[in-house]
Formats: structure tokens, C-alpha cells, sequence
């Protein structure tokens, strides 16, 4: 019996198309993870050197040099090695994206040669030149810098909490259930139909802007030759009539109030 097998979207898609470089990726993630652990060692060295400070606070003359010293070569030298290996890993991250984007652009590229000639009657070439451009340049975004820094703070997240409730299990755990609280704030307004409705009105808007802003530029001669105004391109106009209906809904939605969530990069505008 055939199971028809379901079109994986969204990040798992991006997962998937990522996991074409799977060997640069998981160095890059090791190496990201090493950079997230040597940048803490710091701190150790500071609470040792001012442990030994306030051990010997009525009395510094007492102080053990050569200990503060060695712990500050220590915060030296992991801070340069936690340089490094982010170094390191975002070559590697940024290596994998451009080869993945390469093998994109060519596979997009063959697919467009098979097409039929009448594909364009239905398409503008504004889209198709998006997607070949910019769609695919937002992957890179992805998996060179929002995949290594997952892995990043994956890595900071698993020692501060094994240190936290290494020191105190109750702290640790207030610490734990006010990010899970945050997360689930943050859930609420993003995962909810409304929301996804909202967001996907905004992109669908922008998307149909930006293609139809390459024939509208291109077309502009024939524009000016004829006399006619802005509106006679239809397709821009409905496009930005869209966004500014998208803009307004997203602002318009109530959302819970939180402190652990910022606003900053989601699709809203002032209603003017």
C-alpha cells in the first residue's frame, strides 16, 4: 500500500535542504558549541580571583599572586580560543550556505529551462527573478548564522543550567520555568491561527510588491510614452494596497504583554 508521502514546509523544509552539507554544518555546530563554553571560562576566573580577593580582604597583602595571574591567563587564553573556534564555525556554516545556495540557483535554473513557454502568461518575470535572487539568498541567513548560533546557545544554555542547579536547585528551577513561560508567551502570539493568518497576508503582499516592482521599472518607458499614470499598473498597486491591509491587521492584534519577547524585526507599522 502507497502512502502519500507530505511536503515538508517551513523549517523543517530549511532543515532538510541544509542537511545537504550535513558534515561543514555539524563541524560548524561542534565548533560553535566549544566557542559557547570557552567564552563562560571567563567568568569562572573572575568568581576565583574575587573569591581569593574577598577571602583576603582584611589583609591583601596576603593575596595569592601567582593564583589571580594564572586565572587570568586562563580568561585569556579561552577568550582568543572561544574567538577562534567562532571563527572556525562560521567558515564552516558560511562555506555549506553558499555551496547549498550554488547547487540551488543551478537546480532552479534547469527547472526553469524545462518549463513551458507559456508558464509566463500566468507568472511575472519579477517573480521569477526573486526567486532565483532574493528567495533563495534568505536561505543563507539561516544556515550561516541562525543554525551555528541555535547550536551556540544550545551549548550556554546546558552549562549555565548544570551549574545552576549544581549550586541551587530551586534557583535553577525558578530560572527554567520563567523561559519556558517566555516561550510560551512568545508561542501564544506567533503560533496562533490569527497570527499565521496575519503573517502570512504580510509576506504573500510583500512577495507579490517585489515582483511586480521589476516589471513595473521595466515598463516604465512604455508608461511614459502612453501617458498613463502609476495605477495603470495593477498588479503593483493591488500589491501595495495589500501590504498596507496586512500592516494594519498585524498592528491591530492584541497581544499579551511580555518581557521576555521583543517586537523588533516583526512585520508591524504605524497606522498614520
Amino acid at each position: 500500500m502507497k502512502h502519500a508521502l507530505k511536503k515538508k514546509t517551513g523549517i523543517m523544509r530549511l532543515l532538510e535542504i541544509a542537511g545537504e552539507k550535513k558534515g561543514l554544518l555539524i563541524c560548524s555546530g561542534i565548533l560553535s558549541m566549544a566557542s559557547a563554553i570557552f567564552m563562560l571560562i571567563p567568568y569562572v576566573s573572575v568568581y576565583y580571583i574575587l573569591a581569593e580577593l574577598l577571602s583576603h580582604a582584611a589583609d591583601l597583602s596576603s593575596v595569592d599572586g601567582p593564583l589571580m595571574v594564572r586565572w587570568g591567563w586562563i580568561a585569556l587564553g579561552s577568550m582568543i580560543a572561544g574567538l577562534i573556534t567562532m571563527y572556525l564555525g562560521s567558515m564552516a556554516s558560511h562555506i555549506a550556505a553558499f555551496r547549498i545556495l550554488y547547487g540551488l540557483r543551478v537546480q532552479l535554473a534547469e527547472h526553469i529551462g524545462r518549463l513551458p513557454l507559456g508558464y509566463l502568461n500566468q507568472t511575472s518575470i519579477g517573480a521569477v527573478k526573486k526567486t532565483l535572487e532574493q528567495n533563495v539568498e534568505k536561505i543563507e541567513k539561516f544556515i550561516a548564522h541562525q543554525i551555528p548560533d541555535m547550536f551556540n546557545a544550545l551549548a550556554a544554555v546546558v552549562v549555565m543550567f548544570a551549574v545552576l542547579f549544581y549550586l541551587n536547585f530551586w534557583m535553577a528551577l525558578v530560572c527554567l520555568a520563567a523561559i519556558v513561560l517566555g516561550f510560551g508567551i512568545q508561542a501564544s502570539m506567533w503560533m496562533g491561527e490569527q497570527a499565521k493568518e496575519n503573517v502570512k497576508l504580510y509576506y504573500d503582499a510583500l512577495e507579490e510588491i517585489n515582483a511586480s516592482a521589476v516589471q513595473y521599472v521595466q515598463g516604465m518607458p512604455a508608461v511614459k510614452v502612453f501617458g498613463q499614470t502609476v495605477h495603470s499598473c495593477c498588479m503593483r498597486t493591488s500589491g501595495s494596497e495589500s501590504r498596507g491591509q496586512a500592516e494594519k491587521r498585524s498592528t491591530l492584534q492584541p497581544e499579551p504583554p511580555s518581557a521576555m519577547t521583543s517586537s523588533r524585526g516583526c512585520p508591524r507599522a504605524t497606522i498614520r
